[in-house]
């Protein structure tokens, strides 16, 4: 208890935040998620692989009727030696009758599938059920659903037909007093006998407003989501049983405790933001019939226990000229393994098993503290400046694993930017960081590493008239430094060090024609390194090229572009630290056309594609055919 006063303590003084999962569970009758119209296609060519994405939403209201429907469909066609196929759909349709204003009756269709061609587990899924439910709203902000239902479970080729009934409830915003109360809780089973899932969810927020500027906050949550899944039986299980497939069942339970304070004055440039949370998480693991004739070769059954505690906070102080934001976040985590106790298995197995879970236990600290402001000199200056500390500390209570580890990352950054006049602005960019990895024993030290990297970077935006570019040059280092590489030839240390310059630059010949390149080179080098006296001797080099010059003809929403896409990678292997040597060469230069089309907010499409001719280091030369298409409707 001292130690967590002492950590609350700190974060209040340094003031902090972390990410926290905050977001709900979402409602499977609510209407909300149906409330949009949209159709999106996206199919992409590149190289052997093809991708086809569709996202559809579509809904009608009226006083009394409610319709919505939402698809998502995934293909991907992957060629090589063999074709593979893999395709997945999630279909989503309601239905709902206002009966009066405070009972309303409709239906749920849900229909999921999924198949890939090769040979693993689970290569075949699919998932249809009906549910008819009734939505009670006693009052405006509460709102309590029923349902039941039939339902198909196909899985692996084995078909299970069954019942799925329960209930969901919400609470938004409801007010008791000095608190507004928002719960969500959801209770659902699946009965597909011989398998069963089921879903139990409770969530609360107590949400209390002391004064305009303090709102305090405490939630809590439960959830525990069971799911069996058939997997193929082994020989030996298969005979005992009589059975095909055998069955797994993964039950996860989550909990956690939550309180969130926020602290902002009306009209004061200072916010203060703190959380805390304690989480516990519990997966277990039960496959539902076990071979007793060789237990010793048997897959035994396992839990994991994993336990979190979370403090985080921020403060930000902002002005028109200044601002400063402060973060700072520590969490504990300790996770535990170990198999599940049978009276089939003997205490001498059990044992071994239980010290090969064990292994896996690991605890772990992690903090981190960064600092960010942005300073106006003058309205044509600027001076943005941040900095990012984290440490992590990993152990492993297990005697036999060495992963025990200590790791130091900072990062830091300062960036300065000027506008001369409306047509040029120019900015200078420098950051560094330093990660230092520590192995604690000797069984991987030789892991341990200090890894140094520095970039700087510079450039501008030019527009004049019909002409606008902008321009980028970057230099960075990269020095990894292995602590004990001269007691194993393995690890080496190496320095990789890289020059960029990239170009975009836009030229309008008339109203509707116009001049666009885009165009990058990157120089690379890679070499062992000895920082003791900083020498490098280098082993590799790369060159890499890339231009893209296109002409456009734009006629009021739609653009037509063609023009020739350029890009060649040529390894070198360096001898000596001198000569440079071929090692590999890919060319590619082919025509391209780009094809967009606007109407409003309601129409986009978007058309690229590009015809390459390759040639590689073996003058091997190949054609091939890259496209995208993209289509987005806002009905």
């Amino acid at each position: 208890m001292r130690k967590i006063v002492q950590i609350f303590f700190l974060i209040i003084i340094l003031s902090n935040h972390i990410s926290a999962q905050l977001g709900r569970d979402s409602l499977n009758f609510s209407t909300q998620s149906f409330n949009t119209r949209q159709l999106l296609n996206n199919f992409d060519k590149q190289l052997n692989t093809y991708n086809l994405s569709t996202l559809a939403k579509y809904f009608l209201d009226t006083d009394k009727i409610f319709l919505g429907i939402k698809e998502n469909f995934n293909s991907t066609v992957t060629k090589s030696s063999t074709v593979n196929v893999k395709d997945e759909q999630f279909l989503w349709a309601l239905g709902q009758y206002g009966i009066s204003d405070n009972l309303k009756l409709g239906i749920l269709l849900n229909n999921n599938f999924y198949t890939d061609d090769r040979q693993i587990a689970i290569n075949k899924a699919s998932l249809f059920s009906t549910s008819f439910f009734a939505k009670f709203i006693p009052r405006k902000n509460i709102e309590i659903t029923p349902f039941g239902g039939f339902t198909q479970n196909n899985q692996i080729g084995v078909k299970d037909n069954g019942y799925n009934y329960g209930a969901e409830a919400n609470v938004d915003k409801f007010n008791v007093g000095d608190f507004d109360l928002s719960s969500l809780m959801k209770f659902q089973n699946e009965d597909i006998s011989p398998r069963k899932n089921t879903l139990r969810l409770m969530d609360f927020d107590i949400n209390s407003i002391f004064e305009d500027n303090f709102n305090n906050t405490i939630s809590a949550y439960y959830s525990e989501q069971r799911k069996d899944f058939y997997f193929i039986a082994d020989p030996v299980t298969a005979t005992e049983f009589n059975i095909t497939n055998n069955i797994q069942s993964r039950t996860e339970s989550n909990y956690y405790l939550q309180e969130r304070i926020k602290f902002a004055q009306p009209n004061s440039p200072l916010s203060l933001d703190m959380l805390g949370r304690v989480a516990w998480r519990d997966i277990n693991r039960n496959t539902r019939f076990i071979s007793l004739s060789n237990i010793a070769n048997t897959n035994y059954d396992t839990r994991i226990e994993e336990f979190r505690m979370d403090f985080s906070s921020s403060a930000d102080y902002i002005t028109d000229d200044f601002n400063l934001s402060l973060r700072f976040s520590y969490s504990e985590r300790n996770e535990k393994h170990q198999p599940n106790r049978s009276d089939a298995i003997n205490n001498i197995i059990f044992s071994e098993r239980e010290s090969l879970e064990e292994q896996k236990n690991n605890t772990s600290q992690l903090a981190n503290i960064s600092i960010l402001s942005r300073f106006n000199i003058s309205r044509s200056d600027r001076i943005t400046f941040s900095i990012f500390h984290r440490k992590l500390k990993y152990d492993t209570p297990s005697d036999l694993n060495f992963d025990d580890r200590d790791e130091l990352l900072s990062i830091g950054r300062i960036m300065y930017e000027k506008e001369f006049n409306p047509f040029f602005k120019v900015f200078v960019n420098l950051e560094g960081s330093l990660n230092k990895i520590v192995y604690i024993f000797a069984e991987r030290s030789s892991n341990n590493n200090l890894q140094r990297i520095l970039k700087f970077s510079s450039g501008g935006t030019f527009t004049a008239g019909k002409f606008t570019s902008s321009n980028s040059a970057e230099v960075s280092a990269n020095y990894t430094v292995f602590d004990f590489e001269e007691l194993n030839p393995n690890f080496r240390s190496y320095s990789f060090r890289q020059f960029v310059f990239r170009d975009s630059s836009n030229y309008k010949l008339t109203g509707t024609l116009r001049l666009f390149l885009s165009a990058y080179t990157k120089l690379s080098e890679q070499g062992d390194f000895k920082w003791t006296d900083f020498s490098n001797k280098p082993l590799r080099y790369i060159n890499e090229q890339y231009a893209e010059p296109k002409i456009f003809y734009d006629f009021h929403a739609l653009s037509l572009g063609i023009g020739i896409r350029y890009f060649s990678l040529s390894t070198f292997n360096i001898n000596n630290g001198v000569d440079r040597i071929l090692a590999s060469d890919y060319k590619s230069i082919g025509p391209l056309t780009e094809i967009s089309y606007a109407v409003g907010d309601r129409i986009n499409m978007k058309f690229y594609g590009w015809y390459e001719f390759i040639k590689s280091e073996d003058n091997l030369r190949r054609e091939m055919a890259n496209f995208s298409f993209k289509m987005n409707y806002k009905f």
